[in-house]
């Protein structure tokens, strides 16, 4: 009998709690998320031309390679600058240059435009050098290597 009234005493216990539990409620909220979009340039490659004084034909560069990585789905345009100040966008799609040190004129296309898929993309510096020009070299070969405006500016406007 003893048992019995445990048993049963144990049972309303139970009920007692399971029935006393507390009530809930819910709400949702907004998350706000504010993304400043962005652009990195990689390292750029030299670009090169190899030239032979009075050449027939235009030279054509070679380097200039690069990746362009953008937040996916901005779009993108090119400028280039001549010299090595700061940038002031949004540049020129091509700049004529006459190097300082070899006086040899060429010319730089910048890449062209597009849209960011957010992943790096592979873009490319171009440019040509005019046949027929003589330059300046007191030896066999030269180089522009101490050359006072050999760097140029690439600008990226996103």
């Amino acid at each position: 009998m003893k048992k019995l009234i445990i048993a049963a005493a144990l049972s309303v216990a139970g009920l007692q709690i399971a029935g006393s539990q507390a009530a809930n409620t819910s709400s949702t909220f907004d998350v706000t998320i504010n993304l400043t979009s962005a652009c990195q340039i990689g390292a750029i490659s030299a670009v090169d031309f190899a030239y032979t004084s009075f050449q027939v034909g235009a030279a054509a560069s070679t380097g200039g390679a690069f990746n362009l990585t953008c937040t996916n789905l901005l779009p993108y345009t090119f400028g280039l600058q001549a010299g090595s100040g700061a940038a002031v966008p949004p540049g020129a799609a091509t700049i004529n240059v006459t190097d300082a040190a070899v006086n040899l004129a060429y010319v730089l296309s910048a890449p062209t435009n597009g849209t960011a898929n957010g992943a790096a993309q592979a873009k490319t510096i171009t440019g040509s050098m005019a046949a027929a020009q003589g330059g300046n070299c007191a030896a066999a070969t030269c180089t522009n290597g101490a050359s006072a405006n050999k760097t140029q500016t690439l600008i990226v406007n996103f």
